[in-house]
């Protein structure tokens, strides 16, 4: 019987690199790595193991079945690592490995993430990777296995899905001032053009069920869109520019109602359009007391807030 070589936790990172990335070129750069030590790396992981990781295709990586196994693997060792650390009193001092999360780009223009950076100084070893995402694509990446926990919008029933309250948005629609949008009614929605951009679909969704109900058959895809963009920033810019009208999270755009530089629709005798936000995860008796301590963060945000 051919003896099971041991697996060498210093080849994770760049298997994780690999994993998160699609792309060994890109792996280097994430793992701060060659891409020959990424490629060294990957290759001594299959020796130990006995099988290919990935397939290399003309398309970049592909995790194989083994991959996918090693990936809980690597998950459930470092889990167990930062898991003894808390067990022998070690969590003032040595909280290490990597807390992985989502949230959709509108979260990244809050104050919690500036938050949360702060709180990180206190744990140098402690890895933050954050990908930004609109909430449907937060719930595949948990239940994937490859976060630990997102911020969605909204909630889904799923058996393996639990959500904690986080907070309150507000979503409102907005323009420039030489942009008519008193007039804005049920009536003429499609006759205005507006500015597309990821996430924009579900703002608008809420924004017209809440304003309008009775058009319910006006969807995002009905709009005619003066613009599309991939990114939230570049969305506010294009509003700024007069382009069309565009519905956001009123925090991402307070400073520029203040300034005059955009403006409000507001309808009479409405209340604001608030949405819950959630932090959700798989369910879990326990979860890795680093990826606890950094929701723990977040939690004390909205509660200093």
């Amino acid at each position: 019987m051919t003896a099971v070589q041991p697996i060498d936790p210093k080849y994770f990172r760049a298997f994780k690199a690999v994993d998160r990335s699609g792309s060994f070129s890109e792996a280097a750069d994430i793992a701060a790595m060659t891409q020959a030590n990424v490629s060294k790396h990957i290759k001594a992981l299959e020796e130990s193991i006995g099988n290919d990781l990935f397939l290399r295709t003309t398309k970049g990586p592909v995790i194989t079945e083994a991959g996918l196994k090693l990936r809980d693997y690597i998950q459930h060792f470092e889990n167990l690592h930062a898991d003894f650390l808390v067990d022998v009193g070690n969590t003032a001092k040595e909280v290490k490995g990597t807390v992985s999360y989502a949230m959709p780009a509108s979260c990244l223009l809050s104050p919690h993430f500036p938050m949360l950076l702060e709180r990180r100084h206190s744990h140098p070893d402690l890895e933050i990777n954050l990908e930004l995402t609109p909430t449907d694509k937060v719930f595949e990446r948990i239940l994937n296995g490859r976060i630990d926990f997102g911020f969605v919008t909204k909630k889904i029933d799923h058996p393996r899905l639990e959500y904690i309250p986080f907070c309150k948005e507000e979503y409102v629609a907005v323009a420039s001032p030489d942009i008519d949008l008193k007039n804005l009614n049920s009536d003429n929605l499609l006759n205005y053009r507006y500015i597309d951009y990821p996430g924009f679909d579900v703002y608008f969704d809420y924004w017209r069920t809440h304003h309008f109900p009775d058009s319910q058959h006006t969807q995002a895809l009905s709009l005619h869109c003066a613009g599309n963009i991939n990114s939230i920033e570049g969305a506010i810019l294009m509003t700024l520019g007069g382009l069309g009208v565009s519905i956001f999270p009123r925090h991402c755009i307070q400073q520029h109602i203040d300034d005059g530089k955009l403006v409000v629709f507001e309808q009479a005798n409405s209340e604001p359009l608030l949405n819950d936000i959630y932090i959700s995860s798989l369910k879990s008796d326990q979860r890795p007391y680093r990826v606890e301590l950094v929701i723990s963060w977040f939690m004390d945000m909205v509660a200093d807030h």
